[in-house]
């Protein structure tokens, strides 16, 4: 019996304790529960006042919300609505414990990265802002009346849609492009520019789009939803004109966020098709027709160039050709480019005769002959390769001239030669107007590009449907590959940027005489296994950036005849099928791949030229392979080898580099073995154990940069510079000289003088600092700077102390200084002088600056001397000043600037005045000024001036 009393309250207790603790955990779940909704909501009032923020900072057009700041706004909302779920769940009895410090964890988590500190690291300058467009300037009466036409219906607010058609190449793009640069130096609109061409896909249309307005659809597929996100963006901006270029057919403004939905938008698109105007509801029409015979003269006269004479008789021949181009302003553009120079009559007389009689407007007959006159099978087949990209689209020329060299196309005894051919036949072509030069200024460097006008790219087209016969699918929407399409007597394929959906199992197209197969960027996830088992000729292999290829054909490894393999950019790829056959192969392209080893059999390569393993998973390479690669010109090794100094010292003929060595004594072996070589060599080499952030660039530019990271040098050695360095970066070195340039041994930079980074190495106090006993005024062997840019150096002093050489700083462009919070003077007045190219001026979060041009030892605030003084700096284009809590002075005299094109003044609030001045006879100070940034009105209205004129005129240029 107390055996079962005893059970019996056993079972009780364990009851009573069981229930206790559930009680326990309800009365604990509630209590974290009511904890972490306050958290949420904390965080939701902040991301609130932040959006509002960054919302009011993006309507000006010239603001970005960043990455960071996105990435969190979205991961809030996401946390709101877990937590909604959660709180109904628990009102339905479930107490999800798990969830609860899941959320509470990720609310922690986002509450200390929601920390951003100042607006800087909130938002960017806008860097999709449009730039005027290459254009030549207008000289037809005609072109002129259509422009102003055209541009009076801009000014109507009861316009907002205007159509531009007309015949191909009279001149409808050329018009546009000059209503986009008014456009822009008017100031009222913003503007964006967007080629439409044939085979556009609404998505691209809409990606492009959301560029323009800072909008990510990468994860929006429905086009509904997309276009709704698109209009909810456009909602945000200011006053807008979109311009879409060559418009084939009607496309679906409301798919394209129904910009014109919009209060204050307005379109104007160009098209051949009166039609397409009607489709698409266009208020206003312009029609733009072939010039008179007097405008077409004009055109054609200026096209040959005022430097070829025109006797008479070649005057007389001249006007007739350019009679037979019956007003159309490309074939008169194309031709004369054609005939500029000729000044003997014959070989006018030779050209009439050749020209054919029935042109009857048709342009591809003139465009043709301009092609059929180049005379020059290379250069030929050169501007036939252009077509291979999609219409309308910018080419790098060093990209261009890149695939020229895989193709066998332009020679020479060296990489640099080859470059040097290639360029030559690209600027003939542009000379004889069958391209157009350009720039390509979508990423930070500027590149040299070309075009090709749609009409030649036509023309060019239907000169490929026989000898040679090319298929060419470039740019267009998803498509199946069918295997009638591929005849036998193709020479060169390409679907370069189009997407594949599929290639069918057990392809093998039979093209025995194909060269050239492109299939980049073609969103590829497989390729059957015999797809190029009748491929033999195959030349040239482009299977670049698909990112989801994983395994390649083994019948890869029996193209003998291939010259070129590219599979950049194929990062899910493991493995390469054997290479050892492939002796033929030059130019082999694994960078960004996923492979973890080196391809078997690339010690057969021999005359591989052309290596990039970089930002490979390879952390190591066979002993001596690279001596088996005698004909190496250009190598990058991946970024975890120790590159082997003794296997590079064989390749001679080496002319581009990229590597790490893992210290100072290896580099300086490397170098030395190059230093002696005439040839000229380019080279991107880091030092250290090097945090490389994504690894080498996607290609060596030309420059020569050593980076120098996370490594402690021996006391009493410096660091040898090569000669003619472009660039110079360190970065968390230890052992330093407290003087930043006694640390150099050589210092021959290049003629442009260094571009220099220096960031979080303690030791440094000064940049340039010599001993009063010590004069370095004609040291020729200083350091001259082009750009300097200096973060975290926290016992940074200044600049420079002493007498330096002039020519330290006189080349000096950029100058920023980051993070630097013993500064209490940014330069002394005795430097202005060498700062006269000085184009930007960036200083921020230099907690003790106050003054950035610091008076003279012994001078007073009030001394005449400093306040009667200008200084002058004459090419200075951006001054940005931020957070600088402690700053009072800009200087203390006058300060002329009128390059200036924009400044910022945040977080400043000592700063009472502001020198600027500028001479009673400009008109308009600072001209070229687009905006004026800063953080507080009242401080803005209290600001003192030099001039107190001058403020007026800067009113309208406040964000």
């Amino acid at each position: 019996m107390d055996a079962v009393s005893k059970t019996v309250i056993d079972v009780i207790v364990r009851a009573g304790t069981c229930l206790i603790k559930k009680i326990k955990i309800c009365i604990n779940f509630g209590g974290n529960l009511e904890k972490l909704k306050l958290r949420v909501k904390q965080l939701s009032d902040k991301a609130s006042d932040m959006k509002t923020d960054v919302e009011n900072q993006e309507r000006s057009g010239r603001k970005k919300r960043t990455q960071e700041v996105e990435s969190w706004l979205n991961k809030v909302e996401q946390l709101k609505e877990e937590l909604r779920l959660l709180k109904e769940e628990a009102t339905r009895g479930k107490k999800n414990r798990g969830a609860l410090k899941k959320l509470d964890e990720t609310a922690a988590d986002l509450k200390k990265r929601g920390d951003f500190g100042d607006f800087e690291e909130v938002c960017d300058v806008y860097e999709r802002e449009e730039y005027p467009m290459p254009v030549q300037p207008v000289q037809e009466e005609t072109s002129k009346q259509n422009l102003e036409v055209v541009w009076t219906w801009l000014q109507d607010e009861n316009v907002s849609s205007i159509g531009i058609y007309g015949m191909g190449g009279v001149g409808k793009t050329t018009l546009a492009k000059h209503i986009h640069n008014r456009l822009i130096n008017d100031h009222r609109y913003q503007v964006r520019w967007l080629t439409v061409s044939q085979g556009f896909s609404v998505k691209g249309l809409q990606d492009e789009l959301a560029k323009f307005v800072n909008l990510d659809l990468s994860n929006e597929e429905d086009e509904h939803r997309r276009s709704a996100k698109l209009n909810h963006a456009f909602q945000k901006m200011n006053k807008m004109v979109i311009i879409l270029d060559d418009v084939w057919d009607r496309l679906s403004l409301e798919k394209m966020g129904d910009p014109l939905g919009v209060e204050g938008y307005k379109l104007i698109l160009t098209t051949r098709s009166y039609e397409v105007c009607r489709k698409m509801g266009c208020q206003k029409l312009l029609e733009v027709k072939t010039l008179n015979a007097d405008d077409a003269w004009e055109l054609f006269r200026k096209g040959l160039g005022f430097e070829t004479q025109l006797s008479p008789d070649i005057k007389r021949a001249a006007k007739s050709m350019a009679e037979r181009c019956e007003g159309l302003p490309l074939g008169l553009i194309t031709l004369a480019g054609r005939m500029r120079g000729v000044t003997d009559i014959r070989e006018w007389n030779n050209a009439l005769k050749e020209f054919p009689e029935d042109m009857e407007r048709d342009v591809f007959k003139v465009l043709k002959y301009s092609y059929d006159r180049l005379r020059d099978k290379t250069m030929q087949e050169c501007f036939l390769y252009c077509t291979l990209y999609p219409e309308d689209y910018m080419i790098i020329k060093e990209e261009l001239i890149g695939r020229f060299i895989m193709e066998g196309l332009v020679k020479g005894n060296s990489r640099e030669e080859e470059f040097n051919h290639g360029h030559t036949i690209l600027n003939k072509l542009v000379k004889l107007c069958l391209l157009e030069a350009t720039v390509d200024d979508s990423e930070d460097d500027e590149d040299e590009a070309v075009r090709m006008h749609d009409l030649l790219r036509e023309m060019a087209l239907r000169i490929t449907t026989n000898k040679p016969r090319y298929m060419v699918r470039a740019g267009i929407g998803p498509q199946v590959l069918e295997e009638q399409d591929w005849v036998s007597n193709l020479d060169r394929v390409s679907f370069y940027k189009s997407k594949i959906k599929r290639i069918p199992e057990g392809m093998a197209p039979n093209c025995p005489t194909l060269s050239t197969l492109i299939l980049s960027n073609c969103d590829l996830t497989m390729i059957p296994g015999p797809f190029f088992q009748y491929m033999n000729n195959l030349q040239v292999l482009d299977l670049s950036y698909n990112f989801e290829l994983m395994d390649l054909p083994s019948c890869i490894s029996n193209l003998e005849s291939l010259r070129a393999l590219s599979l950049r950019g194929c990062y899910r790829l493991k493995s390469v099928p054997p290479l050892g056959k492939l002796k033929n192969l030059r130019v082999l392209n694994v960078f960004e791949t996923g492979i973890e080893e080196v391809p078997q059999g690339m010690e057969n390569l021999v005359k591989l030229k052309f290596l990039d393993m970089g930002r490979t998973g390879l952390d190591e390479l066979p002993k001596e392979i690279l001596t088996k690669l005698p004909r190496l010109q250009y190598l990058i090794l991946p970024e975890r080898v120790n590159a082997p100094v003794e296997d590079l010292a064989s390749l001679e003929l080496l002319e581009e580099f990229g590597g790490r060595f893992c210290d100072l004594h290896n580099f300086y072996k490397f170098m030395s073995s190059h230093h002696n070589s005439e040839k000229v060599w380019w080279y991107d080499i880091f030092v250290g154990q090097v945090n490389i952030d994504g690894g080498f660039d996607d290609c060596i530019p030309k420059h020569r940069r050593v980076t120098v990271e996370d490594y402690t040098i021996e006391a009493a050695t410096s660091i040898f510079l090569p000669h003619g360095i472009d660039i110079l970066q360190i970065r968390k070195c230890h052992g330093l000289s407290s003087c930043f340039v006694d640390n150099f041994l050589s210092r021959a930079t290049s003629s442009r003088g260094l571009t220099c980074s220096i960031s979080c190495c303690d030791e440094i106090e000064w940049i340039v600092n010599v001993p009063s006993d010590r004069d370095k005024t004609t040291d020729p062997h200083c350091i001259s700077f082009h750009s300097l840019k200096v973060h975290g150096l926290h016992n940074l002093v200044g600049l420079c102390e002493g007498k330096i050489a002039s020519h330290t700083f006189s080349g000096l462009t950029v100058l920023v200084i980051f993070q630097c919070s013993r500064m209490k003077k940014l330069f002394p007045r005795a430097m202005l002088q060498d700062l006269k190219n000085l184009e930007k001026l960036d200083v921020g979060e230099c907690y003790e600056m106050e003054e950035m041009i610091g008076r003279e030892e012994g001078e007073g605030s009030n001394q005449s001397s400093s306040t009667s003084t200008t200084a002058d700096f004459p090419k200075l284009k951006e001054l940005s000043l931020l957070d600088l809590p402690e700053l009072k002075s800009i200087c203390e005299g006058k300060l002329m600037c009128d390059s200036l094109e924009s400044m910022s003044f945040l977080e400043c609030p000592k700063l009472k005045r502001l020198p600027f001045y500028t001479p009673t006879t400009n008109e308009r100070p600072f001209p070229s000024l687009r905006q004026i940034e800063v953080d507080d009105e009242n401080w803005w209205e209290r600001l003192e001036w030099e001039q107190s004129h001058v403020k007026t005129f800067f009113l309208h240029d406040v964000l």
